[in-house]
């Protein structure tokens, strides 16, 4: 099985998710499902890469007494999720070819967002799929700095900066909106200063933009689907010469 069929398989695992969703937690069907399509991303794309380690990690590992359904669907959804995930970033690359880091440069890009999120996961997904490296300020290791410092060493590693303004604590009650959150609001304009021009926003669908990204272009994206998001950062990173399109093996 080569990569075009392994992703219209993975079509084809996509499509039994309702009728999964009906049966029983403890149906003989759902373990059977993940774990050919653990065997086939592992089959086709290797153990060790983000496709499989996107979907195997995704689930529910222990149910609570009582909310065994409950628990169950959330397994399923995460499941679905990291399906799509997949999906979608294939497509968007290209199944016949696959953009890839420069030979001998490995791009990084530091991330500011507000929170573990869905829409996190999958971009962190995405750029592993690239060849990219990210920096979270918070996930590095901090040699007990401060949090001021440890953001700025984060930034001096980057190359670029990626904004990911998801909805934020901050609701304006008259408006009806959201806003994103204040240390997302305070990264963009301190990226700003550093980055110049490779700074990349990606702005939730209901957040209502700050003043302080005038003049930046940003990209729209809702949780459920971020291809147009994606390609936003796939045409960033050719145009600064991060990556480039190249034959999959």
């Amino acid at each position: 099985m080569d990569k075009k069929e392994a992703i219209s398989f993975l079509k084809q695992s996509l499509s039994e998710v309702p009728k999964l969703a009906e049966l029983p937690y403890n149906n003989y069907e759902y373990p059977m499902w993940y774990k050919t399509i653990e065997g086939v991303l592992e089959g086709v794309f290797g153990k060790d890469s983000s496709e499989y380690k996107n979907f195997s990690g995704a689930r529910v590992s222990v149910y609570v007494l009582d909310r065994e359904k409950e628990e169950y669907l959330k397994g399923l959804k995460l499941r679905e999720t990291a399906l799509l995930s997949i999906i979608h970033t294939h497509e968007i690359l290209g199944i016949e070819t696959k953009s890839t880091a420069i030979a001998g440069l490995t791009p990084k890009a530091f991330i500011a967002h507000g929170g573990e999120s869905p829409a996190l996961r999958k971009l962190k997904s995405f750029l592993e799929a690239l060849g990219v490296q990210y920096l979270i300020a918070e996930v590095e290791p901090s040699d007990g700095r401060l949090v001021e410092p440890q953001v700025t060493r984060a930034y001096e590693h980057a190359d670029f900066a990626i904004i990911l303004a998801t909805k934020g604590g901050v609701i304006d009650k008259n408006k009806g909106v959201y806003y994103m959150a204040m240390n997302v609001a305070d990264e963009l304009g301190r990226g700003r200063e550093v980055f110049k021009n490779r700074i990349i926003l990606l702005l939730e669908t209901g957040v209502e933009p700050h003043t302080n990204i005038s003049g930046i272009v940003y990209e729209r994206f809702a949780p459920q689907s971020m291809d147009k998001a994606f390609i936003k950062i796939a045409k960033e990173l050719k145009n600064w010469g991060f990556i480039r399109a190249g034959k999959a093996k």
